[in-house]
């Protein structure tokens, strides 16, 4: 497929492409006059860093785009690869696609190019230009073109507002983890081969029909049965029931989780804690300080990467797909080599207008906060009613979020070839094929780790590392700062600096 027949030379001696309908993308008289207007026209709308330009056509418009503003990323849209191969014989266009600031692509790339390449962090907002005569002559290809536009920076701009929340906790937590681990930890994987080979792996996240569920794990035999790795919210309706995890998992980086940890771990005290990198610190040190094993992971931050990394992968690297506990300890329990999996409470919906199941730390807050006038429900339906919510049924609601969390987890399932079904509100997984028993988490004695944990030696490198290493490194501090009003009228430059800062005063 394409779009274009040939060039033809305008009146003024530029050489511009000629659509199939007989067309040209630009005036056949004088496409610069039109492009320094298309410029001008757009120029009262501010200067941007980042632009999407709808057709590239002679590289005309681009130019004078990329002259005006040269350190400003441009991604240039062609519908087809063979247009893109027809216009890279115009000279314009073939030294333009030699400029590592601009970025052509097809209508098939567009989404690839525009997540790997559009840094909100860094760039701020974009901005997006139509060639008139590109968009008329591809009338019938505008709507996919806005559809694909309107999804790919959805995503972004999520991912960008939960890195502007996040970002300062994140960068403390993982600082404040690492020095943990390098003082408390050795290693404390425990060695689980017989359990991995023997027992059933069981889930259990803290939706509202582990209530009925729960009673799998009450039965006589469990024990010899089940394998449990607890996310940390369930962690505590088990302690309560007296089911003591064999693994208690936790991602939230948010002050409040550390709620999980203060009350109720009798018994826990074979229990392994892992938490990710990004975790609540201050529930990490309080554990470690009275003597529980615990451990840690990461799960993608750039920081947290750059820190394992230096150390030889001393961590295991786990998913957690759309930001889920339970995705993470489903990853956990794949990684490890279970081959039969069962999860127990991941309901992604709130039912009969519970948000959770009892015995959670909510479970205490909200009833703290309850009265004759104002009943546990109550409250319970203020936290549920935050956002929108979709019925399901009469007596199930969700959200947007707990819909990508649930459709998350399931393409992650579908995407390493294991089906599921799900009866009585419990997921029961199996493998397509054969299981691989990779058995990354659990390390027995024979190959446990032959070095220490090092903060240091990732100080060491990072003060060497190159502008680009570092800007990775940094970005979702930088989202952090550029949210904030008292640092969002800063320079790039100067947020870059602002966030070296947050991470070298740990080397101090």
């Amino acid at each position: 497929m394409k779009i274009y027949k040939g060039f033809e030379e305008a009146r003024n001696g530029s050489r511009i492409p000629v659509f199939l309908s007989g067309r040209t993308m630009e005036s056949r008289y004088n496409p610069q006059r039109d492009a320094e207007n298309l410029l001008c026209s757009i120029a009262n709308e501010g200067t941007y860093n980042f632009y999407v330009v709808l057709g590239i056509g002679s590289g005309l418009f681009i130019k004078l785009l990329s002259e005006k503003n040269p350190h400003a990323v441009i991604l240039a849209l062609e519908l087809y690869d063979k247009d893109i191969d027809f216009l890279l014989q115009n000279d314009y266009v073939k030294t333009l696609s030699k400029k590592d600031n601009i970025i052509f692509t097809s209508l098939n790339n567009l989404e690839t190019n525009l997540t790997q390449n559009y840094l909100p962090a860094k760039y701020g907002n974009l901005k997006i230009i139509e060639q008139r005569a590109w968009v008329n002559e591809n009338a019938e290809h505008i709507e996919s073109i806005n559809s694909i536009l309107k999804k790919t920076l959805g995503i972004i701009s999520a991912d960008y507002s939960v890195q502007a929340h996040f970002g300062k906790i994140w960068n403390s937590n993982i600082m404040n983890n690492a020095f943990l681990a390098e003082k408390y930890c050795r290693q404390n994987y425990l060695s689980f081969t017989k359990d991995i080979i023997n027992k059933t792996a069981v889930i259990v996240a803290a939706g509202p029909s582990l209530d009925k569920s729960i009673s799998i794990l009450k039965k006589q035999d469990s024990q010899e049965k089940y394998f449990i790795i607890s996310t940390d919210t369930a962690s505590q309706t088990l302690i309560q029931n007296q089911i003591i995890p064999q693994v208690i998992i936790s991602i939230d980086g948010q002050s409040v989780s550390y709620n999980h940890f203060i009350k109720k771990t009798e018994g826990c005290k074979e229990s392994l804690y892992l938490f990710d990198l990004c975790a609540n610190s201050s529930a990490a040190k309080n554990l470690l300080q009275k003597g529980y094993k615990v451990d840690f992971f990461c799960s993608g931050h750039p920081l947290s990467t750059a820190i394992n990394s230096v150390n030889h992968n001393y961590f295991p690297t786990l998913f957690s797909g759309a930001g889920t506990v339970t995705i993470t300890a489903l990853d956990l329990t794949i990684q490890s080599g279970f081959k039969d999996i069962i999860i127990l409470g991941a309901d992604f919906s709130y039912i009969n207008g519970k948000a959770y199941a009892a015995g959670t730390y909510l479970d205490t807050l909200y009833n703290q906060k309850a009265s004759k006038l104002k009943q546990t429900e109550e409250v319970f339906s203020k936290l549920m009613y935050r956002t929108e919510l979709k019925e399901i049924s009469s007596n199930i609601k969700t959200t947007q979020i707990l819909e990508a969390y649930k459709t998350s987890m399931e393409k992650y399932l579908e995407s390493i070839n294991i089906s599921f079904s799900k009866e009585n509100d419990i997921y029961k997984l199996s493998y397509i094929g054969i299981p691989k028993n990779q058995g990354l988490f659990y390390y027995s004695a024979d190959n446990s780790k032959t070095h220490d944990f090092s903060i240091k030696s990732f100080f060491s490198k990072f003060n060497n590392a190159n502008s680009q290493e570092s800007e990775i490194i940094l970005l979702p501090y930088i989202a952090w700062l550029r949210n904030n009003s008292k640092y969002k009228n800063l320079s790039y430059s100067e947020l870059q600096k602002l966030a070296l800062g947050n991470i070298v005063r740990y080397n101090i």
